[in-house]
């Protein structure tokens, strides 16, 4: 409970800090395009679609390569450390999309008032699972990497394959690397298929990392 608590006040936290100050840049380049040109397109969509995916990304990263080799130092076991880590991607990536609905929302208002266009977005449970994929993969890879070394890009492909699942119901999402316009393939059953996702990569994560040698780090 110790370790669900610590990353749930201090990453959540950090999260939910960057996310409005990223809202508020947002708006603010938004008011300086339209002194210039007709706005045209969501900023805070781009933000939420594209950029935040990345982040929670790497939240999940850090949760492996960072906060597990600390907390096994201090007498944690790896289980004890990955059922907070579950626990705690479950959480982050609700916040996260609590945060970009209301994103959304405050962005809604304030085109309405300036009759601007806003582009069309996902919906709440689209960018939950999005979040949630995104960072156990992160956490994944980096276990992968972390134990196995160069060895590690095997992980790649499955966690590419499971992020662009959740990314097909989501309107300008589709843009990955080397992968333009996903088709949205999966019809209704894409939401399954997410969770699917996500318990296959987080199975993963807990088979690499159950007997994985931890290096505490030291400065």
């Amino acid at each position: 409970m110790k370790i669900f608590r610590h990353l749930t006040t201090t990453l959540v936290t950090f999260c939910a800090m960057v996310a409005a100050s990223v809202f508020a840049f947002a708006v603010a380049v938004t008011f300086v395009v339209s002194a210039f040109s007709d706005v045209e397109i969501s900023a805070w969509n781009v933000v939420t679609s594209q950029i935040a995916r990345w982040f929670l990304f790497w939240v999940g990263i850090y949760v492996i390569h960072n906060v597990l080799p600390i907390a096994v130092a201090h007498g944690r076991t790896r289980r004890e450390f990955l059922v907070a880590a579950s626990g705690f991607s479950v959480v982050l990536a609700l916040a996260m999309a609590v945060l970009a609905w209301l994103g959304f929302l405050a962005e809604g208002g304030i085109y309405a008032l300036m009759h601007w266009h806003a582009d069309e977005h996902g919906t709440p449970v689209a960018y939950f699972l999005m979040f949630l994929v995104w960072c156990v993969v992160g956490m994944f890879c980096a276990a992968a990497f972390d134990r196995f070394g160069a060895a590690g890009v095997f992980s790649v492909p499955v966690g590419l394959a499971s992020v662009i699942i959740t990314t097909v119901r989501i309107p300008g999402s589709g843009n990955l690397p080397f992968i333009r316009n996903i088709p949205s393939l999966l019809g209704a059953g894409w939401h399954v298929a997410s969770v699917a996702a996500f318990l296959v990569v987080l199975a993963g994560t807990w088979a690499v990392v159950r007997d994985m040698p931890v290096r505490v780090r030291t400065s």
